[in-house]
């Protein structure tokens, strides 16, 4: 791993910041002041501003300026940053490994341990704000509500819980019930009825350890879990899964998740990038070989209120990744009526203009990589590609004109 010794406060104005914002675009260590290419949290705050958990610091980005803090040049009190949360008032509560809960206001930072507080672990592994603005706060030993005074702590001594080891909290908005995620422990709920809790062996709950949650608008619980693909909680004892025997997702090896404003589920793997449900049982992946991320393992993702990603790679840094700019189709100076079909593809694509007729088509992937394609002219405005030999993704059309205009659409394979 790459550490970078930084003190103070940073301030970089990014070149793309100026000439036009990118779908894809990486922050490492080599060309920002993000401290650590371990990137293990991000939460953003109310004010916009994105807060990033390091394996060697905490780094906060405007999207203009960076700052770090590090134990050396702040009063933070551990370097290893494991979990991050931000309340309506723009404090960040940040779970350290080995330090405990810290609460930082901006100038402040107030350390909550096991030896000041009723804290049951120093490892925080994961936090959770409910509208209360109470933090629920998930750690190795067990489960804490915390007030800002009191201390409630439940372990599997207290409560349903099957392990003390919490993976992931959710909180429903609505009514504040809670839903935690443990490793090897299983599901558990507490709500105004009380606690419920779910295994491999009371339901059809796939995976004991759950890494990720999050709610959908039809009350769907949503788990990424390490060994068997995404599973959603829709009541009762009643689990539905998506793994690679059940849809065509690429990996059962999910490690953290999201959803957008679109009502998109987006998940983070340990091997195969970024994955998102588009469909039932549909979805497409963005990884090293045909997008723009640095790394294929995931270790946090989550959404801006402009429908950004923001993703946390074990060694390839922070990315942000704004999709809308990849699938928007462009508009055309010379108005030519460029039709690409089906969307998304899987056997066969076709390319259609209205008004000019077309000369050749290139393929690259997201990358820029050039993709050896041999479209059939069936006229000089259609043209029909076979796609059954391309991997699933995201590629990019150029189209040249036999008037020499050129113009770039993305299409989706899917196979």
């Amino acid at each position: 791993m790459i550490r970078k010794f930084i003190a103070g406060v940073f301030l970089m104005v990014l070149p793309f910041l100026v000439t036009g914002q990118q779908a894809w675009t990486v922050y490492n260590t080599q060309n920002s002041p993000l401290p650590e290419n371990s990137v293990r949290c991000i939460a953003v705050a109310p004010n916009g501003t994105k807060w990033v958990g390091t394996d060697y610091g905490l780094a906060s980005f405007d999207d203009v300026n960076w700052t770090v803090y590090q134990t050396f040049n702040s009063s933070i009190p551990d370097n290893s940053i494991r979990s991050l949360a931000v309340d309506a008032n723009n404090d960040v509560w940040i779970g350290t490994f080995t330090s405990g809960l810290v609460k930082f206001d901006g100038t402040n930072w107030t350390i909550y341990n096991m030896a000041n507080s009723d804290l049951p672990d120093d490892f925080v592994r994961c936090l959770e704000i409910d509208t209360l603005g109470n933090l629920w706060v998930g750690t190795i030993g067990g489960l804490a509500y915390f007030d800002g005074t009191t201390w409630d702590v439940y372990n599997t001594s207290n409560s349903v819980l099957g392990s003390n080891n919490i993976g992931s909290i959710y909180v429903k908005p609505e009514d504040n019930s809670a839903y935690f995620g443990t490793i090897n422990g299983g599901l558990a709920i507490k709500d105004a009825s009380g606690w419920s809790h779910f295994t491999i062996w009371n339901s059809n709950l796939p995976d004991n350890t759950i890494l990720g949650l999050v709610k959908d608008t039809s009350e769907v619980l949503w788990m990424a879990t390490p060994a068997a693909g995404l599973s959603g909680y829709i009541g009762g004892i009643a689990f539905i899964t998506y793994n690679t025997s059940s849809s065509n997702i690429t990996t059962n090896s999910l490690t953290c998740i999201s959803i957008d404003s679109d009502e998109y589920i987006w998940s983070g793997s340990n091997d195969s990038g970024i994955v998102k449900q588009q469909g039932i049982s549909n979805f497409i992946s963005y990884n090293t070989l045909n997008s723009g991320m640095p790394d294929n393992f995931v270790q946090a993702i989550t959404t801006d209120d402009q429908g950004v990603l923001w993703i946390g790679t074990q060694i390839g840094g922070l990315v942000r990744f704004d999709e809308s700019i990849l699938l928007s189709v462009p508009s055309i100076a010379n108005k030519s009526q460029v039709k690409i079909f089906p969307i998304p593809a899987a056997e066969n694509l076709y390319i259609s203009s209205e008004e000019k007729a077309i000369d050749k088509l290139q393929l690259t992937d997201i990358t820029g990589r050039a993709i050896p394609i041999s479209p059939e002219i069936i006229s000089e405005q259609l043209f029909q590609l076979n796609t059954s030999q391309l991997s699933s993704g995201t590629y990019l059309f150029r189209i040249i004109y036999k008037d020499g205009i050129v113009d770039s659409r993305p299409v989706v394979i899917q196979q």
